[in-house]
């Protein structure tokens, strides 16, 4: 069916397969893409077993980045001692890897000197226990890092195949630190010890006496210790919260004694609003709300907002804005705080909790949304869509870079918030009609260039909605879901145009056909995506405001907004409308499909 369609739909040129478009691909790849680092060449393969509670955004990218070197990676996920042995029978590996595995693996597995048993431990050298990250981030480290070792009787305390390490002085979040710092550290040093055994080269012992080993065993964290003191200042609040998100959850009690688990913490650095607002409250109390977030008063009037929280632990209470989960009798009595400017000064951050705001360089403006995991909601996508209205109308600009968050730059619509809806179907109807504007907004500014800025990963519509501008640029660590398939959706925007036009119709179908994950490396060489300019994200936001700024007073920009005054804007805005009809034609009707009720619930009850 969904071959017919694409072959129906009229051929259309957009401006970004242009002539113009292509060399201006061409050109930033000249410009702007850096120098890979040289890579090895093994004579060897090596035909390699996955280990995985579930396969996240770090196993999904070291498996990509070892199926790129030609490696054979099998994925065996949640596992069960029995389900392991039979997978080891079945797949006779050369390697057994467990990127992200909390089960203790069979004895006859990691005793077996021909196969060996590495685990990937989110920790220093010399570091063991279960919650490594956590410790870090609670001490304020500053530098961390990941470790490779063989399986062994005592946990994390076999020898060791490599080691990197890495330097933070961001305040992130546990996952946040996970899904990029960790990750790019697993990968390199995964990959260093691929080759080594490869080579032959034996690992060495862990050894405490040596001065260069700095971590120790540590013990698992406690629910005290993830338990908030409002009597403390409001960065000591907010870094209980950020080493336990997303999981399990910081515990907060509230000055009533009920407790909740909250996450996504922002301080406020405006002391005037939380001290206009402390009057006869007490650290703890509830002093503000806005977006759904809510503003706790902690020591010497600080603040801090937390975003999302859970009425309880475990995987059956979903984790949902906070005004959502308290009660709505405290909800209705907390005044709503003010909006914060929406423009920042270029390099800024903002000092609020605030998931939309613009800043400026010259003639580029840069719009962010970092929406937490990256889900959308229809409120959320409303505002962005008010923003970028108004950016359209903008006449000091003419490029727009589209920047979403900076640990994702969309995982399209908000599931949690639909399973939350007295009527989900009708949620998820109002909510990708609500995507499918914002995705409007990028395609229909007639007098601006758009570049999609992917510093994040992308997964379902979020992976799609880039395809909408003129070019998507983004670097090697992004890793891309680009399916609907495990929701069982047939998906919408605007997919059945923009990713034909990109890759071709047998391509786009087999993408979207598929549920593997794809280093944007590929994107970019399938043609979905259109220039890397880095290889790291770090790299790629020190390069992408001179990237821009090249692109902004090259001769292409002006090359590309006379295309545009020349459209024929009735004809392409049909044409985009006619998709749009189709592909919700199909989704309403997956909305109402079981089949979809039951793979969400699987996924926001996990």
């Amino acid at each position: 069916m969904l071959s017919s369609i694409l072959k129906i739909r009229p051929a259309h040129t957009s401006l970004l397969r242009s002539r113009t478009a292509a060399n201006a691909c061409r050109y930033f790849a000249q410009q702007t893409t850096p120098a890979k680092e040289s890579e090895k060449s093994l004579a060897k393969t090596c035909n390699i077993l996955f280990y995985c509670n579930s396969n996240n955004s770090l196993s999904q990218r070291v498996g990509a980045e070892l199926k790129g070197r030609g490696h054979r990676v099998t994925v065996c996920e949640a596992p069960t001692a029995k389900t392991m042995i039979e997978t080891a029978a079945a797949v006779d590996p050369d390697l057994i890897i467990c990127p992200f595995l909390t089960k203790r693996i069979p004895q006859e597995l990691y005793k077996d000197t021909d196969v060996p048993c590495l685990i990937v431990h989110p920790g220093i050298e010399g570091d063991r226990g279960m919650s490594s990250i956590d410790w870090a981030l609670k001490e304020d480290a500053g530098e961390w890092g990941v470790t490779v070792l063989q399986a062994d009787d005592e946990m994390d305390a076999g020898d060791i195949y490599g080691t990197s390490t890495f330097k933070f002085t961001r305040q992130p979040t546990k996952s946040s630190l996970y899904m990029n710092e960790v990750t790019d550290a697993a990968v390199k040093t995964v990959l260093e010890a691929v080759d080594n055994h490869i080579q032959g080269i034996t690992p060495r012992p862990l050894c405490y006496s040596n001065p260069n080993v700095k971590g120790t065993l540590r013990k698992t964290m406690s629910k005290k210790d993830r338990s908030v003191d409002w009597s403390q200042p409001a960065e000591d609040v907010a870094r209980t919260i950020r080493m336990s998100d997303t999981q399990p959850g910081a515990t907060l009690t509230l000055t009533d004694g009920r407790t909740f688990l909250g996450y996504g913490a922002h301080l406020e650095r405006d002391s005037s609003l939380v001290e206009s607002l402390a009057d006869a409250t007490e650290p703890g109390d509830i002093l503000a709300r806005r977006h759904g977030a809510v503003l706790f008063r902690c020591a010497d009037n600080s603040g801090v907002w937390v975003s999302h929280m859970k009425n309880k632990p475990g995987n059956r209470a979903l984790k949902l804005p906070s005004t959502l989960v308290l009660p709505q009798e405290l909800v209705r009595n907390v005044p709503i705080a003010p909006e914060p400017s929406l423009e920042l000064p270029f390099g800024s951050t903002s000092g609020t909790f605030q998931e939309i705001w613009t800043t400026r360089q010259d003639n580029v403006a840069y719009v962010h949304f970092n929406f937490y995991n990256g889900a959308m909601g229809t409120d959320q996508c409303q505002r962005l869509t008010r923003v970028l209205r108004e950016v359209a109308r903008d006449p000091f600009s003419d490029v727009v870079v589209l920047m979403g968050g900076h640990d994702y730059f969309s995982n399209g619509i908000h599931l949690n918030l639909i399973e939350n809806a007295k009527n989900p179907a009708q949620e998820s109807w109002a909510n990708i009609n609500a995507i499918n504007d914002v995705i409007k907004e990028v395609f229909s500014m007639k007098q601006k260039v758009t570049v999609a800025a992917m510093q994040g990963n992308a997964g379902a519509g979020g992976a799609m909605a880039p395809l909408a501008a003129d070019l998507v640029w983004t670097h090697g660590g992004v890793v891309v879901n680009a399916h609907y398939k495990t929701m069982h959706l047939f998906g919408s925007e605007y997919w059945t145009h923009f990713l034909p036009q990109r890759v071709g119709k047998e391509k786009a179908l087999e993408i979207v056909d598929s549920t593997k994950p794809m280093l944007a490396e590929e994107a970019v060489k399938l043609g979905m995506y259109d220039q890397l300019l880095a290889n790291s994200k770090e790299e790629f936001n020190a390069v992408l405001p001179s990237a821009a700024k090249q692109l902004a007073e090259s001769s292409l920009v002006q090359s590309l907004l006379k295309q545009k005054s020349t459209r024929s804007w009735t004809q392409w805005l049909d044409l985009l409308q006619n998709q749009r009809h189709y592909e919700l034609s199909i989704m309403k009707l997956n909305f109402a499909d079981p089949l979809f009720h039951e793979a969400r619930q699987g996924f926001v009850y996990h």
